[in-house]
């Protein structure tokens, strides 16, 4: 096997580890999580508003997902932002005042930061606040993202210096295998995930939870704050999202493949012309001095 083989190989691979991670990033920008949220963060078993719900997923996707100088400082930010919301919800008159308790209420006026005020609230119920739990798994999803993301960002730049490397050596037939074969892993991939969420979409969150967090941390009740702004729908959503962008890349660096193939057909018809062409000029030159030795 040579080394371009090898190379189309590898590059195969990162291409289809780089279409899946493109996927989730777009998943991760913060107009994806609004534009979902807005669309099935409804309310109606929890004390806030859609609208605050909306903003709150905002708020909270920032603190999940972005990478903070300062954890605590952070969670302090996410805290006065519940805190100024359950301040607005239960405010008389308020459209969801009714849902809000005297003890809720109390709770808002604890003294200490946000942070104190939030904890407080929570222990009331969870679905006024983000109580520790929730918190600490927002906590562990931040480390996580953003402790592989630099990795990621590296297998990105390999499957592009993969790619640059055999287009630049003109190994047209290796850059067309990458291009289609990433493409193909990854809807392979896909395919049996897919057909995994189709049959128990439950079973599969629950497994890619498993395996990055400890099992009881990322479990929430159905009607706490987390969840009203984070339900089922909004994941299957975000599932959608990363196999549409998934996908639609994959498709582009298809068609790509499908051009270096066609540049490979149309380089190895010109060798073989070169070759044919030396062939006959060699048998040319051998007849003249065949003639010459006669006479």
């Amino acid at each position: 096997m040579g080394s371009n083989s090898i190379l189309a190989g590898i590059g195969a691979t990162v291409l289809a580890v780089t279409l899946l991670v493109c996927g989730f990033a777009v998943c991760c920008l913060p107009g994806v999580t609004t534009s979902l949220a807005g669309t099935v963060s409804t309310g109606e078993t929890s004390p806030y508003t859609h609208d605050q719900l909306v903003e709150l997923a905002g708020v909270t996707r920032a603190f999940t997902v972005d990478q903070h100088r300062d954890a605590e400082a952070a969670a302090e930010d996410v805290a006065a932002a519940v805190v100024d919301a359950a301040r607005a919800a239960s405010a008389e008159g308020a459209p969801k005042a009714g849902e809000w308790t005297d003890a809720a209420r109390r709770a808002l006026d604890a003294p200490g930061t946000s942070l104190d005020a939030m904890d407080a609230l929570a222990k009331v119920s969870d679905r006024y606040a983000l109580d520790g739990a929730a918190v600490s798994h927002l906590e562990d999803c931040n480390r996580l993202i953003t402790g592989v993301s630099s990795w990621l960002g590296m297998i990105g730049v390999a499957a592009l210096v993969v790619g640059v490397l055999l287009g630049v050596r003109r190994q047209w037939a290796a850059l067309a295998f990458m291009l289609r074969m990433g493409p193909a892993l990854l809807l392979a991939l896909l395919a049996v995930l897919g057909l995994w969420g189709v049959v128990d979409f439950n079973g599969l969150f629950a497994a890619f939870h498993s395996l990055f967090f400890v099992d009881g941390t990322w479990t929430f009740s159905y009607d706490s704050l987390l969840i009203s702004m984070y339900p089922l729908d909004f994941w299957m959503g975000m599932g959608g999202v990363w196999l549409a962008t998934s996908v639609g890349l994959g498709a582009a660096c298809f068609i790509g493949g499908c051009v270096a193939a066609w540049r490979a057909q149309v380089q190895a018809r010109e060798l073989r012309d070169a070759a044919e062409a030396a062939a006959r000029k060699g048998k040319g030159k051998g007849k003249g001095k065949g003639k010459k030795g006669k006479r």
